[in-house]
């Protein structure tokens, strides 16, 4: 039998239930053409950003930091001999270190001439004494083994940047140096330099390097696009972008593509033309943001490429390639994503879009692309890697279940009866959604185990199911709205399941039918639906409520590398007792009796089993443990802290995918997290002295303003579209009852500010 609360007792002392009827093996949809496999696996290449040729000879160059948000940064030497092959030691020849952090590297077009190298970088200048991004040249060794004269250090042009940098560069084929510029601030455009053409920051930037002149160590070129403007800076080319990450040349055509990062919706990627303005901060991609604000000179251009936050939360950008490994790829532009680990390929041609599509559904953590020696493409993994594209070996599988039914994870899916050897658990501090009640159950294939980690989410084993259904207390049609109880029974609306395959995890969704007799497999893409849910605020005691059914990638923007895909499953959300006929048990101890554990270093030795005898590393009593934010009895600090590690922290966490400079995984002291007196790094909604969180003010407070939105600016930003207003009155009298004191901030942990 089974419990709400968690495994039946006697159903522990008996053992657990090997299951092995899951069906939910395959993919229901056609896969991407593409997997990645790494390179050089046997390197240390420590948080790379991107990686570039080295001209005249086989080697590569990897721009890598220390981690946080600025220097020192490194070029690291790669050379061939080492690419995959585990009987040369491979190790890294340090090319360049600067104090900067490092964007991008450009050789000049006559570099085996010249031996000319610029490096694109952000770090506090000298001269201006502030925090710049700047292009910096150096001389490489014509003869072997071309070195690098870190003494031959030039600066070539810099300006005030602090926040989006940009800071890529690469030379056109008209011999031009380009250089990115973002807005220059963390804030939603806080100088509004977007649309300002007397300031650098938020521009592309086309410079002559080759004739310096008397005063700066480069030339403006005469066809420059604004050099009829009073007071506009000569060296722009174009404007209104957010934060080009990374830019490159199409080697056929010679257009100039830009990746850019987004901020509250969109994601883009553009062909930037002479003299063009993208809008930012007017609008976000092709939408509306600050409207009110000044706009540039010229017309606003839509983007030529645009992503939803539902399929990408901070775009990477690419290039078009002509390699001979892939036909299918030839000529189009290949970018990713850092968040979600997606790459796309779009054909480009004579103004227009031909063809778009997805190449791979990757778990990397995508900073850059690079073209190697051969022209094939190269993919840059911030959490530590270079990888390439091969052949998929997946294949969509007609068999998957279309109907939940058919996933072998119930008994009785008329009688909602689960197999007996799905196991039931639940959390101490659940996910907001939208009001719906969850059942959860976690399936582990035959007599497999995870592994058992005490800091984060645990390892699962491939075959594994984590199965969780939503329900809400909806409306009988088939009664008058006179006739309706205030408290109806709760119906099922949707069941997801995540499945890991080899070595990744996926998601997918199941819509309930009206008669709850079984749940269709929801289509890739997603949809809404409108339900009448009881409400007491709402007319005869109900209220229509928009139900999200999430899309396949719209999954894995929260299941990503940086929260290890697995969110509810970890001591200090297990790590509770639950009441069953007068008793108190422990769910850990619970699952512990099953055989579901085996210890981290397990894993290099014989596959354990449910039998491997397991122990804690602690008594589970003096394991961490979360607080539950409805437990009024706790501590209130610990419930806020509670609540924002798991609502908030999967994306606000070091190398996540929010773009803002905050950590709110509960062991961050509080002190430590970046929010107590910190402005906001985004937009402030028009509050004077805004905070993320203003202690004693919550009307000031960024964080919980958020939480009170929906639509521009919410949070969470995905998968709710209703407040939680429990929520918002704990956080309040939290924010209410904080004393004021002095500010503390701390540095930006992401590589895309």
């Amino acid at each position: 039998m089974q419990s709400s609360f968690g495994v039946d007792p006697q159903d522990a002392e008996s053992g657990r239930v090997p299951w092995n009827d899951s069906t939910v093996v395959g993919f229901p949809d056609s896969p991407p053409p593409f997997e990645v496999v790494q390179l050089y696996s046997h390197l240390d290449i420590p948080k790379p950003m991107g990686v570039t040729a080295l001209p005249g000879t086989s080697d590569l160059l990897v721009h890598v930091h220390q981690g946080g948000y600025g220097g020192p940064g490194r070029l690291l030497r790669v050379s061939p001999g080492a690419a995959n092959s585990k009987e040369t030691k491979g190790e890294l020849e340090e090319f360049l270190v600067l104090d900067d952090i490092i964007y991008g590297v450009a050789f000049h077009p006559n570099f085996k001439e010249n031996g000319l190298m610029y490096v694109g970088c952000n770090g506090k200048s000298e001269a201006l004494d502030k925090v710049c991004t700047r292009v910096l040249r150096f001389h490489i060794q014509r003869e072997a083994p071309f070195r690098c004269d870190a003494a031959s250090q030039m600066t070539i042009i810099e300006w005030p940047s602090n926040g989006h940098n940009g800071g890529d560069l690469v030379f056109g084929h008209d011999g031009m140096l380009y250089v990115s510029a973002g807005d220059g601030t963390s804030d939603s455009d806080a100088n509004h330099a977007g649309q300002d053409l007397t300031t650098l920051p938020g521009s592309m930037l086309r410079i002559d390097v080759d004739h310096p002149t008397k005063d700066l160590a480069y030339s403006i070129p005469t066809d420059n696009p604004f050099l009829h403007i009073d007071g506009a800076r000569p060296e722009i080319w174009a404007y209104g972008l957010r934060n080009p990450w990374r830019i490159s040349v199409d080697a056929g055509t010679g257009d100039l593509w830009a990746g850019i990062n987004g901020q509250d919706l969109w994601e883009t990627a553009q062909v930037v033309r002479r003299g063009e303005n993208y809008g930012w901060s007017i609008t976000e991609g092709s939408h509306p943001f600050q409207t009110h604000r000044k706009r540039g000179p010229t017309p606003i251009v839509p983007p030529t490429l645009e992503h939803p936050h539902s399929e990408a939360r901070s775009l990477t950008g690419g290039h078009v390639y002509y390699g001979n490994k892939h036909p299918i790829l030839r000529g189009h532009y290949v970018y990713g994503d850092y968040a979600t680990g997606m790459i796309w390929a779009a054909k480009y041609e004579a103004g227009s879009v031909l063809s778009h599509f997805p190449v791979a559904r990757t778990s990397l953590q995508i900073a850059g692309f690079g073209i190697d020696h051969e022209g094939e493409l190269i993919v840059v993994d911030h959490g530590g890697g270079l990888y390439a594209l091969v052949p998929t070996r997946q294949q969509q599988s007609s068999s998957f279940p279309r109907l939940l039914s058919q996933t072998g994870i119930y008994e009785s899916i008329t009688k909602n009866r689960m197999h007996a050897g799905l196991i039931p658990y639940r959390v101490n501090s659940p996910l907001w959604s939208d009001g719906a009640v969850k059942d959860r159950f976690i399936g582990i294939p035959g007599k497999r185990t995870i592994e058992f980690q005490t800091a984060k989410s645990w390892d699962f084993p491939d075959g594994t199911v984590l199965v969780k259904t939503f329900s809400l207390p909806l409306a009988d049609k088939s009664k008058k709205a006179s006739d309706q109880t205030h408290e109806p029974p709760l119906t099922r609306i949707e069941t997801r399941l995540m499945t890991r395959q080899n070595g990744e995890w996926h998601g997918y969704s199941y819509q309930w039918n009206a008669g709850q007799t079984d749940a269709v497999l929801v289509e890739a893409s997603g949809h809404d639906q409108i339900f009448e849910v009881a409400s007491k605020g709402g007319k005869n005691g109900f209220a229509k409520q928009t139900w999200h059914y999430p899309s396949r990638s719209e999954c894995m923007v929260c299941h990503s590398r940086a929260s290890n895909f697995v969110l509810g499953l970890s001591v200090r959300q297990t790590n509770l007792t639950f009441s069953d006929e007068g008793h108190t048990f422990s769910q850990l101890e619970q699952f512990k009796q099953l055989g579901l554990f085996h210890a981290s270093h397990a894993k290099n030795k014989k596959e354990p089993t449910m039998d491997t005898p397991f122990k804690f590393p602690s008594a589970v009593e003096d394991l961490p443990k979360l607080a539950d934010p409805a437990d009024t009895n706790q501590d209130l600090e610990s419930r806020v802290r509670s609540y924002l590690h798991s609502n908030c922290a999967n994306c606000h966490v070091k190398e996540g995918g929010g773009n803002s400079n905050i950590t709110l995984a509960v062991n961050r002291a509080l002190e430590k997290t970046g929010i107590i007196d910190v402005a906001a790094s985004h937009d402030s909604f028009g509050i004077t002295d805004a905070k993320l969180i203003k202690p004693a003010d919550p009307s000031s407070s960024i964080l919980l303003q958020r939480m009170k939105r929906r639509g521009r600016g919410q949070m969470p930003p995905l998968a709710t579209s209703m407040i939680d207003e429990d929520a918002v009155s704990m956080i309040t009298q939290w924010i209410n009852q904080l004393p004021v004191g002095e500010p503390t901030r701390v540095p930006n942990a992401s590589p895309k500010p």
